[in-house]
């Protein structure tokens, strides 16, 4: 190829560039949307897989080798840190003998969860279009909880009752086609509590008219009766972690006003439903004590190199019992079964500086909402995820979005800066 025919392509690369970077804010937000609520309007697993390849992961793809990499959003302490889980994750898939599944899966693992996290971080410095993304995204989950509501009572006629709902109509789907079908109550709890906390912090934190505070507090009454008929308690005390995060970050005399009515409200339902509360006590962990004991009995055998990336943690509970589990029932637990010491120190300093970088960066809206965001997330990861390291799914929502958003935040002083 002569000179000039490189000359040419380059030319066309770069106009091809510069047009990207005028519209990239509107792709990647069309492609984080699909990604948060493309698990509602998909009935097929596959086609939602195909939408974030095209909508998300290719355009965050060409944005960041457009950036040359984009630097600067990985030199930063929580960035190296992710870096480094993600390079310890690939050395298990890579070298341990007891990985579940080859190399190339976790590098295709690792290397979409990084691509989606720039794209979150890459967006929050957009900050109206990212807004814009969440609203809309909270929108779609408010709409689809209301209709899961009405569908499930209203059209399948099911029963309110306790005993009917707790051991057999826990919510985790729409019941039409396959829409919004979360597969688990615990799953569906948990995706529907994330969004409850944003709308929580949209209605604390931001300014409403009457009628747009009104129409947000009917949404939020419906995110907040699904989460409650899941019985996920895992769902109802991150959610409630969450929302009082929130509240707490944005000081204002409407979060006051909530936080007050909240605990009246609190005090009604233990009057009120004090049979019921009593119940859920005697559950306790359904039975995840035993499985953390077991855990803690073979602790010896994987607590320094784990147990392989992607390995599972198999018990079968002792009569009476006639059922297994596959995982720890805690992320926690599980990251170390999986990576061993190494692994799961690079996670909790994961943590700390996410909520050390949220806290330096507080008086930024976004980092207030990524820091309620990720305090869900930590509540929720003590007994309910059982993993991050896998495909597009629920608990992207749950524990990779924040990471991204609290990525993405900077200084105000920094951010004059860049600009």
């Amino acid at each position: 190829m002569t000179m000039n025919g490189v000359a040419v392509i380059h030319v066309r690369w770069s106009g091809f560039l510069s047009r990207l970077s005028r519209y990239w804010p509107y792709i990647l937000g069309a492609g984080v949307l699909v990604q948060l609520t493309g698990l509602l309007f998909n009935n097929d697993g596959s086609r939602y897989a195909t939408q974030l390849y095209l909508l998300l992961f290719a355009p965050a793809l060409l944005l960041l080798l457009s950036r040359r990499l984009s630097v600067e959003t990985w030199r930063q302490l929580p960035a190296c840190l992710l870096l480094g889980l993600c390079a310890w994750v690939l050395l298990c898939g890579w070298l341990h003998p007891g990985v579940a599944k080859g190399v190339g899966y976790w590098f295709k693992i690792t290397g979409l969860l990084l691509l989606y996290v720039f794209a979150v971080a890459s967006l929050v410095r957009q900050p109206r279009v990212f807004v814009g993304v969440l609203t809309a995204a909270m929108a779609m989950a408010v709409l689809f909880a209301w209709l899961t509501l009405y569908y499930q009572f209203g059209v399948l006629d099911k029963p309110l009752d306790y005993q009917a709902m707790r051991f057999a109509g826990r919510l985790s789907e729409l019941g039409w086609n396959g829409f919004a079908n979360l597969k688990h109550p615990i799953v569906a709890g948990l995706y529907y509590g994330v969004f409850a906390t944003l709308a929580i912090g949209l209605l604390a934190g931001f300014p409403l008219r009457t009628w747009q505070a009104a129409l947000l507090a009917a949404g939020i009454c419906g995110l907040f009766a699904y989460i409650l008929l899941t019985f996920s308690r895992g769902a109802w005390f991150s959610t409630a972690t969450g929302c009082l995060a929130m509240l707490l970050l944005f000081p204002s005399r409407r979060s006051r006003l909530l936080l007050g009515a909240g605990a009246l409200l609190l005090l009604v339902a233990l009057f009120v439903f004090w049979p019921e509360i009593r119940h859920e006590r005697q559950v306790g962990l359904s039975s995840r004590g035993l499985i953390w004991d077991e855990w803690a009995r073979r602790f010896p055998v994987f607590w320094l190199t784990g147990a392989g990336a992607g390995a599972n943690f198999a018990f079968t509970f002792p009569p009476p019992f006639d059922w297994s589990v596959k995982h720890a029932h805690s992320l926690y637990l599980q990251l170390w079964y999986e990576y061993g010491i190494v692994g799961i120190l690079l996670f909790v300093a994961l943590l700390a500086s996410l909520l050390w970088k949220g806290w330096t960066c507080r008086t930024e809206p976004l980092a207030r909402v990524g820091l309620a965001l990720l305090a869900f997330a930590m509540v929720a990861m003590i007994s309910d995820v059982y993993a991050i390291f896998h495909r597009p799914s629920p608990y992207w929502v749950v524990f990779w979005l924040p990471v991204g958003i609290l990525l993405g935040v900077r200084k105000p002083s920094s951010a004059r800066e860049t600009a």
